[in-house]
């Protein structure tokens, strides 16, 4: 088997470990057993846990670096579309939400390699809404702290949303989609031209999107 075939069938398989039961009470032998191969070889690929958490981290980040949207001349991007895709990212690595401190803490790299991440994120996004200010979408009286306060605000929730669902044992459905956008959106709000743009209702089609990825 190709060593990049094998490395997908680890982490896909941790992954779903790490998700069930935490990466801290998951062994070597639980991940080779469920990749259906051998300890040697799991060894062989990666020499330890931190560095399947850090191959799990690598492929989050590329497909957090996905929700860049090109910016249109007739309005405002599809937020709801956005903001569905990060709940899906979200929860497809939710392990990593959860345990974030203790991730971070066990791993200078994982963490050096996070601080970056972020503050990149954070100027990206920075200049998503500067972008809206010039094609009149959101409003021009934005100042610089009040910008990147707003992200940080809508970075809370969208990172933490499910999470909160999930730990009162509610059923990821339209409803609670619909809700944690209607959160995000209350923020965004007083910032918007015409607020009536950010009026979203999650439909079925777009919450198997998210089932899907559980």
């Amino acid at each position: 088997m190709a060593t990049r075939e094998t490395q997908i069938k680890i982490t896909t398989a941790a992954l779903a470990l790490f998700n069930k039961y935490g990466s801290a009470s998951v062994s070597f032998d639980k991940i080779a057993s469920k990749s259906g191969i051998s300890k040697g070889n799991l060894h062989y690929h990666y020499s330890s846990k931190e560095e399947i958490v850090m191959a799990l981290w690598k492929q989050l980040e590329t497909k957090q670096h996905s929700w860049k949207a090109d910016i249109s001349n007739s309005g405002l991007p599809p937020l709801s579309a956005i903001l569905l895709n990060q709940f899906e990212i979200i929860w497809e690595y939710r392990f990593i939400y959860s345990e974030l401190n203790f991730l971070l803490d066990k791993d200078p790299d994982l963490s050096y390699r996070f601080a970056k991440k972020r503050a990149e994120r954070m100027e990206e996004i920075a200049q998503f809404c500067k972008a809206m200010i010039k094609r009149s979408l959101l409003k021009s009286s934005m100042t610089e702290p009040e910008i990147y306060r707003l992200i940080k605000s809508v970075w809370v929730i969208s990172d933490y949303w499910l999470s909160y669902v999930s730990a009162g044992r509610q059923e990821i459905n339209c409803e609670v989609m619909t809700e944690g956008y209607e959160l995000i959106a209350q923020l965004i709000k007083p910032y918007a031209i015409d607020p009536s743009v950010l009026h979203h209702t999650f439909t079925r089609s777009e919450i198997m999107h998210l089932n899907n990825a559980m």
